[in-house]
């Protein structure tokens, strides 16, 4: 295999690999530039992007020890200044030259080997069935470029493997021969599948996310902090400068928490296909990722209180593996904000089967008594069982719904302090697949005894029948339906 689009050579390697051939029609490389790893090279704007590593780690120098920096600057003239700007621009240019040389990506029959290493080699092998999500991201650098960045979530890793940059038809091309040889699809073919087709499902308008982002609470209150608290540290020191340290952080919050999270999520776009769940997202940088099939985990509704008498929630997700749909300060993120039926709409394509009405009705409240363990907070706890999923509820100013699938529980846990055995209560805690837990507090005792050994049965019960976690599994339904 020679890449995404490229056909098959005649000659295969065991791994199926295509051996190197000096009859290939290939220049000969030069003699003073170390040898190239077997595979694709990326795009050849990629050097630009890893020349910026030195003039980092002198900014980073400089830094580290702003004295020694201010005190050589004194002494540095014009011409020194020059000579070292000749040194260090063309140094860049050739690291970047010569790390982009060394690095390539090689398709085979079972997995994508990503070579890098300029001193030290390495080869990362990926196993194509381990691979759970294929994403394709577009910096506004890269868009004006066009090139994208590649990305991947493989079971069992802690962090996300990248090709940066391939061309944007490349990129897509390689994305879906990797989607299509996951799912089982055979080599010869898997080239030619190209991108599997969609259906739109939701799409959040622009007014409804600016009314929401203007809603959060978070922001005006870092806004409130920008515009107080530099001026009365300036009032207190008699110095700008530690105003000004009070206040860049501050105002990186309220961006985070203003613009900057309407520019992230701007023109958010649900898809259906039968990869998965597709969201696009993005002003400037444009993110293409994709929710897999079976691997979701848990399922979290966030409602702030002044989006309720609205009906909007905000749905994250707990994902199995490394890499999570699209990433923010929570984690998996389904959908910014959408009104309740709609996101029960989505929600029912990434659990089949889950009714999200029947599972919040049947949240129930804790007993009287756990009023004494907390007295205010106790108002927002509940929990709730259907034949589908265990629901937990918590949160007054911010309510925050769990489901968690009964075949994606890994364990079952009763816990209960000195003053909880007190008032006859207890927490029953569930762990899941993507390392995290949800916790149903402060249940009357024998309820949560019950929970507990009902809740271990019904695990076992649901990964007996839950439907095997393979690509290619769901169906796009017709848009008529």
């Amino acid at each position: 295999m020679t890449g995404p689009a490229g056909p098959r050579g005649p000659e295969q390697r065991g791994d199926g690999a295509t051996p190197k051939s000096q009859g290939d029609g290939r220049k000969p490389e030069p003699r003073w530039l170390p040898r190239r790893p077997e595979g694709r090279p990326l795009h050849p704007v990629t050097p630009w992007r890893r020349a910026w590593a030195p003039l980092a780690a002198l900014l980073a120098f400089v830094a580290h020890d702003a004295e020694q920096a201010r005190e050589w600057s004194t002494h540095l003239t014009v011409g020194w200044a020059t000579l070292g700007l000749l040194v260090l621009l063309p140094a860049a240019a050739a690291y970047g030259f010569l790390t982009w040389w060394c690095t390539s990506y090689l398709v085979t029959d079972t997995e994508l080997r990503i070579h890098t290493g300029l001193l030290f080699r390495r080869t990362a092998h990926i196993r194509l069935d381990r691979v759970q999500a294929v994403d394709v991201a577009r910096p506004l650098p890269a868009r004006v470029a066009g090139v994208a960045k590649l990305k991947l979530d493989v079971v069992g890793t802690d962090s996300k493997d990248e090709l940066a940059f391939l061309g944007e038809r490349e990129a897509v091309a390689l994305r879906a021969e990797l989607l299509a040889r996951a799912a089982g699809i055979a080599p010869e073919v898997a080239a030619e599948a190209g991108e599997a087709p969609s259906r739109e499902l939701l799409r959040v308008p622009l007014r409804t996310l600016v009314l929401s982002v203007a809603l959060l609470g978070a922001g005006w209150g870092t806004l409130l902090a920008l515009l107080v608290a530099p001026p009365l540290v300036y009032l207190a020191s008699d110095s700008v400068w530690p105003a000004l340290a009070t206040a860049f952080p501050l105002a990186g919050g309220v961006w985070a928490s203003g613009a900057g999270r309407v520019i992230r999520e701007f023109d958010w776009t649900v898809a259906e296909s039968p990869d998965g769940l597709r969201l696009d997202s993005g002003l400037l940088d444009r993110r293409h990722a994709t929710v897999p099939p079976g691997r979701v985990q848990a399922v979290h509704l966030v409602e702030p209180l002044l989006w309720r008498r609205r009906g909007w929630t905000r749905v994250e997700l707990a994902v199995a593996g490394a890499g999570n749909p699209v990433k923010d300060d929570s984690g998996g993120l389904l959908l910014p904000v959408a009104p309740w039926p709609q996101a029960a709409a989505v929600l029912a394509r990434v659990l089949p089967g889950v009714d999200l009405d029947a599972a919040t009705a049947a949240i129930t409240p804790v007993p009287r008594r756990a009023r004494w363990c907390a007295p205010v907070v106790r108002r927002g706890y509940g929990c709730g069982v259907t034949g589908e999923v265990f629901v937990t509820r918590q949160g007054l100013l911010k309510r925050r719904t769990t489901l968690v699938p009964h075949a994606k529980v890994q364990s079952v846990r009763l816990e209960q302090g000195p003053w909880q055995r007190r008032q006859r209560v207890a927490d029953v805690s569930l762990d899941h697949g993507a390392g995290g837990a949800t916790r149903a507090g402060l249940r009357d005792v024998e309820e949560a005894h019950a929970l507990l050994g009902a809740q271990a049965e019904r695990s076992r019960t649901g990964r007996r029948t839950a439907a095997p976690e393979r690509w290619l599994t769901a169906q796009v339904p017709p848009p008529g339906e």
